[in-house]
């Protein structure tokens, strides 16, 4: 079990929903959750806490998390991943789903 969090520089969150929090995915069989919530201070960061049951792969995930907060205007949120061995390709599907129901909500 690994466990680290750290923030990322990002453009301010611009929607405007009443949503406070977007869950994507569901922990469990290789699978991974993101929760992604309003009011992360600063406004122009994004948190990140990470708790994944595979070690050793910090930088892969910091990498991964950076190129998001670069991509997605995502400043002012906090999110917590919780992982079970999901693969990058899945981790940044899970970041745009929590992403596109924050900002875009459930329609």
């Amino acid at each position: 079990m690994e466990k680290f969090a750290k923030s990322f520089p990002s453009k301010p969150l611009g929607a405007k929903t009443a949503k406070p929090w977007a869950l994507a995915g569901v922990v469990g069989s290789g699978n991974l959750e993101v929760l992604m919530e309003r009011g992360g201070k600063p406004a122009d960061a994004m948190e990140c806490q990470v708790e994944t049951s595979i070690p050793g792969y910090k930088a892969s995930w910091l990498a991964a998390l950076a190129d998001f907060a670069h991509h997605y205007p995502a400043g002012g949120t906090k999110i917590t991943i919780n992982d079970q061995g999901a693969p990058p390709v899945l981790v940044n599907l899970r970041l745009r789903q929590a992403y596109d129901h924050l900002t875009k909500g459930d329609k």
